[in-house]
Protein backbone atom coordinates (compact mmCIF):
# COMPACT_ATOMS: atom_id res chain seq x y z
CA UNK A 1 0.00 0.00 0.00
CA UNK A 2 2.95 2.66 1.08
CA UNK A 3 4.67 1.33 -2.10
CA UNK A 4 1.64 2.68 -4.42
CA UNK A 5 1.41 5.75 -3.17
CA UNK A 6 4.69 6.84 -2.69
CA UNK A 7 6.03 5.16 -5.77
CA UNK A 8 3.56 7.66 -7.77
CA UNK A 9 5.24 10.48 -6.18
CA UNK A 10 8.41 9.90 -6.29
CA UNK A 11 8.85 8.50 -9.59
CA UNK A 12 8.71 11.81 -11.24
CA UNK A 13 11.24 13.33 -9.74
CA UNK A 14 13.45 10.47 -10.46
CA UNK A 15 12.43 10.29 -14.58
CA UNK A 16 13.43 13.89 -14.65
CA UNK A 17 17.00 13.35 -13.04
CA UNK A 18 16.99 10.67 -15.24
CA UNK A 19 16.72 12.93 -18.13
CA UNK A 20 19.48 15.15 -16.98
CA UNK A 21 21.65 12.41 -16.11
CA UNK A 22 22.26 11.45 -20.02
CA UNK A 23 23.31 14.82 -20.83
CA UNK A 24 25.58 14.96 -17.36
CA UNK A 25 27.19 11.46 -18.81
CA UNK A 26 28.72 12.46 -21.63
CA UNK A 27 30.54 15.40 -20.15
CA UNK A 28 31.62 13.40 -17.29
CA UNK A 29 32.67 10.89 -19.97
CA UNK A 30 34.53 14.15 -21.60
CA UNK A 31 36.82 14.27 -17.71
CA UNK A 32 37.12 10.91 -17.38
CA UNK A 33 39.10 10.35 -20.96
CA UNK A 34 40.98 13.53 -20.56
CA UNK A 35 42.19 12.56 -17.17
CA UNK A 36 43.01 8.65 -17.87
CA UNK A 37 44.22 9.38 -21.74
CA UNK A 38 41.61 7.22 -22.81
CA UNK A 39 41.13 7.61 -26.55
CA UNK A 40 37.60 8.64 -26.75
CA UNK A 41 34.97 11.92 -28.06
CA UNK A 42 36.63 13.77 -25.32
CA UNK A 43 40.18 13.34 -26.41
CA UNK A 44 39.51 14.15 -30.02
CA UNK A 45 37.73 17.29 -28.89
CA UNK A 46 40.41 18.19 -26.73
CA UNK A 47 42.69 17.85 -29.57
CA UNK A 48 40.50 19.73 -31.83
CA UNK A 49 40.02 22.75 -29.59
CA UNK A 50 43.80 22.85 -29.59
CA UNK A 51 44.29 22.73 -32.54
CA UNK A 52 41.36 24.72 -33.87
CA UNK A 53 39.83 22.64 -35.97
CA UNK A 54 36.28 24.53 -35.66
CA UNK A 55 34.47 21.82 -37.39
CA UNK A 56 35.01 18.86 -35.02
CA UNK A 57 34.47 20.98 -32.21
CA UNK A 58 30.99 22.03 -33.89
CA UNK A 59 30.17 18.11 -34.50
CA UNK A 60 31.35 17.39 -30.94
CA UNK A 61 29.08 20.24 -29.24
CA UNK A 62 25.87 19.01 -31.68
CA UNK A 63 26.53 15.38 -30.59
CA UNK A 64 26.80 16.33 -26.95
CA UNK A 65 23.72 18.61 -27.01
CA UNK A 66 21.66 15.98 -29.53
CA UNK A 67 22.18 13.63 -26.35
CA UNK A 68 21.01 16.01 -23.98
CA UNK A 69 18.08 17.09 -25.83
CA UNK A 70 17.04 12.98 -26.59
CA UNK A 71 17.35 12.77 -22.62
CA UNK A 72 14.84 15.64 -21.85
CA UNK A 73 12.54 13.79 -24.48
CA UNK A 74 12.27 10.17 -23.29
CA UNK A 75 12.21 12.00 -19.54
CA UNK A 76 9.51 14.20 -21.15
CA UNK A 77 7.30 10.89 -22.58
CA UNK A 78 8.02 9.04 -20.01
CA UNK A 79 6.45 11.48 -17.47
CA UNK A 80 3.55 12.23 -19.32
CA UNK A 81 3.41 8.31 -19.27
CA UNK A 82 3.84 7.90 -15.69
CA UNK A 83 1.79 10.94 -14.61
CA UNK A 84 -1.45 10.95 -16.09
CA UNK A 85 -1.98 14.38 -14.89
CA UNK A 86 0.86 15.58 -17.13
CA UNK A 87 -1.14 15.73 -20.93
CA UNK A 88 0.29 18.21 -23.57
CA UNK A 89 -2.36 21.01 -23.76
CA UNK A 90 -2.46 23.15 -26.89
CA UNK A 91 -3.17 26.61 -26.20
Amino acid sequence: MVFKHALRNALNPMITLFGYTLGALVSGSFIAEIIFSWPGLGRITLDAILTKDQYLVMGSVLMASTVLVMGNLIADLLLAFADPRIRFDAA
